[in-house]
């Protein structure tokens, strides 16, 4: 454990001498390239002035010039991109393949970003339910052009995928790391770059229950859970090369550290270990905005990054490939698969806990200082129908910086309140969508398992997701087009499920638009799709008539309809009332059936 620190401190302590000296340098060439011009004046000036002025270096002084016309000249934004694959210094910078795969790209001086990331398997293993996550946040900050300071908060909480000595066994990984990567070697004045990235990680796990043993008991059979704080690191140089203007390969050798024996009933090693490994990436851009993302790294040992429902220890490849799309300078998004399950440089060699199984990924990275798509205004009408209807959402999307607030209760006793946030005008974050079904009547329906884990008595839904707008006449589409996916779980039953959706919206004269909204509910208890279909109807210029129907794409589909009036009192406030028999206007409630109907008031805020 020593070794770690005195190596994690050693390696910060020359990164900030680094940076500390990188800035000095700076400031004196500034003060050292101070340039005086005299100036002559047009004779004809009876004051024969000389006028001195002062600038900064030809180099320095065009660069910032062409950085402030670039916000407003497109050419010179595209620019800007191009010269980005060389300099690997933008707002558009892929930091890493895989957190213990670093590239040796960077952020500008005092820029951020922000990323969220989601992990998951495809099922939930013995323990049910969508599958297995081990979400994570990651912050990136430019402490200067060639130093990157990056903070990840990672947690997971789960039983483990399989079954060990024939029980369901809970685990929980929480980790919060601090890790700085420097820049050593410029690709620009050599033929290859490297760099140096340490991490220093708190790393929190635990193991069983009231009901099962710990994993990390192997003497005898006392139930009960074990608890351990562990501080972890990890050490790379990644090494990378552009093969040419679209292609660039990385070689990372790096070493992490984490415990190999956790508490005093291991019999020899229950951990991981210490683990030496050899990454190797590509990143291929495939257009202006798509990249191609390829790894594949070994373990070498003397640790592990697997283990079986045995508890045996071992070693495993771990690979990833997938897409990333920067949608615009301010938003970009990542799928992958991979048999990474950790989330932090520490622990992402290690593969989900008792298997390795094929995962997927999904990352989204905000940065704030990016420009953002232009789009016209919306007119008064569309404004209107901005903030979504009750049962089928709309592709339309607030402007960036908005906020949207809708609150909705029932006869019935059905509560929900949702909070949304703007990013971007091609993106709005779905920050929070909670509340509860209540006395649904679902007798005699072929779904009653699905009442019964996510609809039951004592239910509270939470959920958080996005909208991303594809197409829209605000930027001389044809019509709306919007993609949806909202991940949450009944805090009762501890089941989630996962709902995507695609919203396309037609306005077809000033009075009339419809939408048609292709919906997927996903979950470990059953999966099935649907579909939405809405109008609306202006009355006049406050006042909307709003029809929806859902129905689900199967023999034993549950048509459920709804009738809603809007007034608005502005554009940014208007009020619902709705008849239904809807389950509930959160997510599943689109496309289960009550069989009683009930009356609904909904309150939609735009502010």
């Amino acid at each position: 454990m020593r070794l770690i620190i005195y190596i994690f401190l050693i390696s910060q302590l020359l990164n900030f001498i680094g940076v500390f000296a990188e800035k000095v340098n700076k400031n004196i060439t500034r003060f050292n390239k101070v340039n005086w011009e005299k100036v002559e004046e047009n004779k004809s000036n009876p004051l024969k002035k000389i006028i001195w002025k002062y600038y900064e270096s030809d180099e320095n002084y065009f660069e910032k010039k062409n950085k402030q016309s670039s916000t407003t000249d497109k050419k010179n934004s595209h620019s800007e991109k191009r010269n980005f694959k060389s300099s690997k210094i933008s707002v558009f910078s892929i930091t890493e393949i895989e957190p213990f795969l670093p590239l040796n790209n960077f952020l500008e001086y005092d820029t951020i970003q922000a990323s969220v990331r989601w992990k998951s398997s495809f099922d939930g293993g013995v323990g049910g339910g969508t599958g297995q996550q081990n979400p994570s946040f990651v912050f990136d900050y430019g402490i200067s052009d060639s130093s990157l300071i990056s903070i990840y908060i990672t947690g997971a909480d789960d039983d483990l995928y399989n079954l060990v000595d024939g029980q369901k066994i809970n685990y929980y990984w929480q980790s919060y790391a601090l890790s700085l990567k420097k820049k050593l070697i410029d690709e620009e004045d050599f033929d290859f770059g490297l760099s140096l990235v340490s991490t220093l990680e708190y790393w929190r796990h635990a193991s069983g229950s009231e009901t099962a043993k710990s994993i990390y008991n192997q003497k005898d059979s006392t139930l009960g859970k074990d608890k351990f704080e562990n501080l972890v690191g990890a050490l790379s140089f990644p090494i990378s090369k552009n093969l040419n203007e679209n292609i660039s390969a990385l070689i990372v050798p790096g070493i992490t550290f984490l415990p190999e024996k956790l508490g005093p009933k291991g019999i020899g090693k229950n951990s991981y270990g210490n683990n030496f490994y050899i990454g190797s990436g590509l990143v291929f851009d495939i257009a202006e905005d798509f990249n191609l993302l390829l790894s594949y790294t070994t373990p070498l040992g003397p640790g592990n990054n697997y283990f079986d429902s045995n508890l045996n220890y071992s070693r495993k490849p771990i690979y990833s490939f997938g897409l990333g799309w920067n949608v615009n300078p301010k938003i970009g998004i990542e799928g992958k698969i991979t048999n990474s399950y950790g989330a932090s440089p520490s622990t992402g060699i290690l593969t989900i806990p008792s298997d390795d199984l094929p995962l997927y990924s999904a990352t989204l990275t905000y940065r704030p200082y990016g420009e953002d798509t232009y789009l016209n205004t919306l007119n008064e009408r569309d404004k209107l129908i901005s903030k979504g209807g009750i049962t089928v959402n709309n592709a339309l999307l607030p402007k960036a910086g908005n906020s949207q607030i809708n609150i909705s209760s029932d006869s019935r006793g059905n509560l929900f309140g949702s909070y949304y946030y703007s990013l971007s005008n091609l993106f709005q974050l779905e920050l929070l969508n909670i509340g509860r079904f209540n006395n649904l009547n679902f007798k005699g329906s072929k779904k009653s398992h699905l009442y019964s884990n996510y609809l039951d008595e004592n239910n509270f839904n939470f959920r958080l997701g996005g909208k991303l707008l594809i197409f829209s006449p605000q930027k001389n589409d044809l019509y709306w087009l919007a993609s949806r996916l909202s991940v949450g779980r009944n805090d009762d039953t501890n089941q989630g499920y996962l709902f995507t959706e695609f919203m396309n919206t037609f306005r077809l004269n000033n009075w009339l638009a419809f939408n048609v909204s292709p919906k997927y509910f996903f979950s470990g208890v059953e999966s099935f799709g649907g579909i939405g279909f809405s109008s609306y109807i202006n009355l006049s210029d406050n006042l909307m008539l709003i029809p929806e129907i859902n129905t689900s794409i199967k023999n034993d589909s549950e048509l459920n309809s709804t009738l809603a009036v809007r007034y608005s009192f502005s554009s940014e406030k208007s009020l619902d009332l709705y008849y239904s028999n809807a389950a509930g206007v959160q997510d599943i409630g689109h496309l289960l059936k009550d069989n009683e109907n009930r009356f609904g008031i909904k309150l939609n805020f735009l502010y």
